[in-house]
């Protein structure tokens, strides 16, 4: 088998990440797997596991995209104003891509023992709502939108 170099790998990396985003737009998080993957590239599992170590990795391909997407459906003025924001935007029918980004947080988090990334994510939603008012109230807020989804999933 031919070695690939690195600008050919990169390249191949970006072009994957495009297919990443495009199904994780149309279809959601979970239609984002390695035989989804292997039938859109045609390429085999192992040859994306190259790539993309485990579905957590696959987040990669998300990071800067989908994010601020999501953060946009947020009111970040009061507590009660973030939390009624985070449930209408989760519930939202017309749109699945904040119910998307939250469950791809929460799975990874689940899955991995809090990814840095998605870490990185709550420490910034935290941030964002610090900005208009106390830490210890922003995170308050945020442990309970993230409470108030998984307890969402349990009546699904």
């Amino acid at each position: 088998m031919a070695r690939i170099t690195a600008a050919e790998k990169e390249q191949t990396k970006k072009a994957w990440d495009a297919i990443i985003f495009q199904i994780f737009m149309t279809e959601g998080w979970d239609a984002v797997t390695y035989d989804r993957m292997a039938k859109e590239t045609g390429k085999g599992k192992s040859s994306i596991q190259r790539y993309y170590e485990s579905k957590l990795m696959f987040a990669t391909a998300l990071q800067g995209k989908v994010f601020p997407m999501a953060v946009q459906k947020l009111d970040f003025t009061s507590s009660g104003n973030f939390i009624n924001s985070w449930m209408k935007a989760y519930h939202d029918k017309e749109s699945h891509i904040f119910r998307e980004v939250v469950k791809m947080l929460i799975d990874n988090i689940m899955t991995a023992g809090t990814a840095p990334q998605s870490r990185g994510a709550i420490a910034r939603i935290c941030q964002l709502l610090s900005q208009h008012m106390p830490e210890q109230e922003a995170e308050d807020a945020v442990k309970m939108v993230l409470g108030c989804t998984l307890y969402t999933y349990l009546e699904s």
